[in-house]
């Protein structure tokens, strides 16, 4: 039954003849291709918010890493190569359809980025729901797109949208920790401070 129900729910939004959406599907799969990850060098560059490329980079390769291992594990095939008369709109992926790379890194940078914003001091909470709507949105236009253009079925980007988001709220969670026991201040919150600078910054704080 519930395979029956991803099969009708894949046909529904599977896009052929619909090219007035193409484009803007394709743009948002690009948002969640690991290319993506190539707006996060400047930041490397500015010293504040180095410590977040830093943690943002590792915790998308150990998500790159969970998805290669439960994609040899499962071994689900794609619609575009298991259904007939089904073919992928944008690409040619040769992998496995479960779980959907691009739905779990979007998700998980989505759940990450919000975890830390909600240890924030200086973020308004008007902020944090602003971010949180356009993140999610992302994310599940991401994931909409992967089923739109025939390379994941419907229970995929579903089951990677949970995944992402569990390993996303994890790695917030252990920078927040990670950051905190080296006296590092979340760059959602003020500036990144170690070492000497550490005093200093109590100093004004309570000042």
């Amino acid at each position: 039954m519930l395979h029956e129900l991803d099969l009708r729910l894949f046909h529904d939004l599977y896009g052929p003849g619909r090219s007035g959406v193409l484009t803007t599907m394709i743009v948002l799969t690009l948002i969640g291709s690991g290319w993506s990850m190539l707006a996060l060098f400047p930041l490397y560059c500015i010293r504040r918010t180095r410590g977040f490329a830093v943690s943002t980079t590792a915790l998308l390769l150990v998500t790159s890493a969970v998805v290669f291992l439960l994609k040899r594990a499962v071994h689900r095939l794609r619609p575009c190569v298991s259904i007939e008369g089904v073919r992928s709109l944008w690409g040619a992926p040769t992998d496995y359809s479960f779980p959907s790379g691009h739905t779990t890194g979007s998700f998980a940078f989505a759940a990450f980025v919000l975890t830390l914003a909600t240890y924030s001091t200086r973020i308004q909470r008007q902020s944090r729901m602003v971010a949180s709507v356009v993140l999610l949105m992302l994310a599940f236009g991401v994931a909409l797109s992967r089923v739109y253009l025939g390379v994941h079925f419907p229970s995929d980007v579903i089951g990677s949208a949970i995944l992402g988001s569990v390993l996303g709220v994890v790695g917030g969670r252990v920078c927040r920790s990670r950051w905190s026991g080296a006296n590092v201040v979340n760059p959602c919150d003020e500036r990144t401070v170690t070492g000497d600078d550490a005093p200093r910054a109590s100093i004004s704080r309570i000042g």
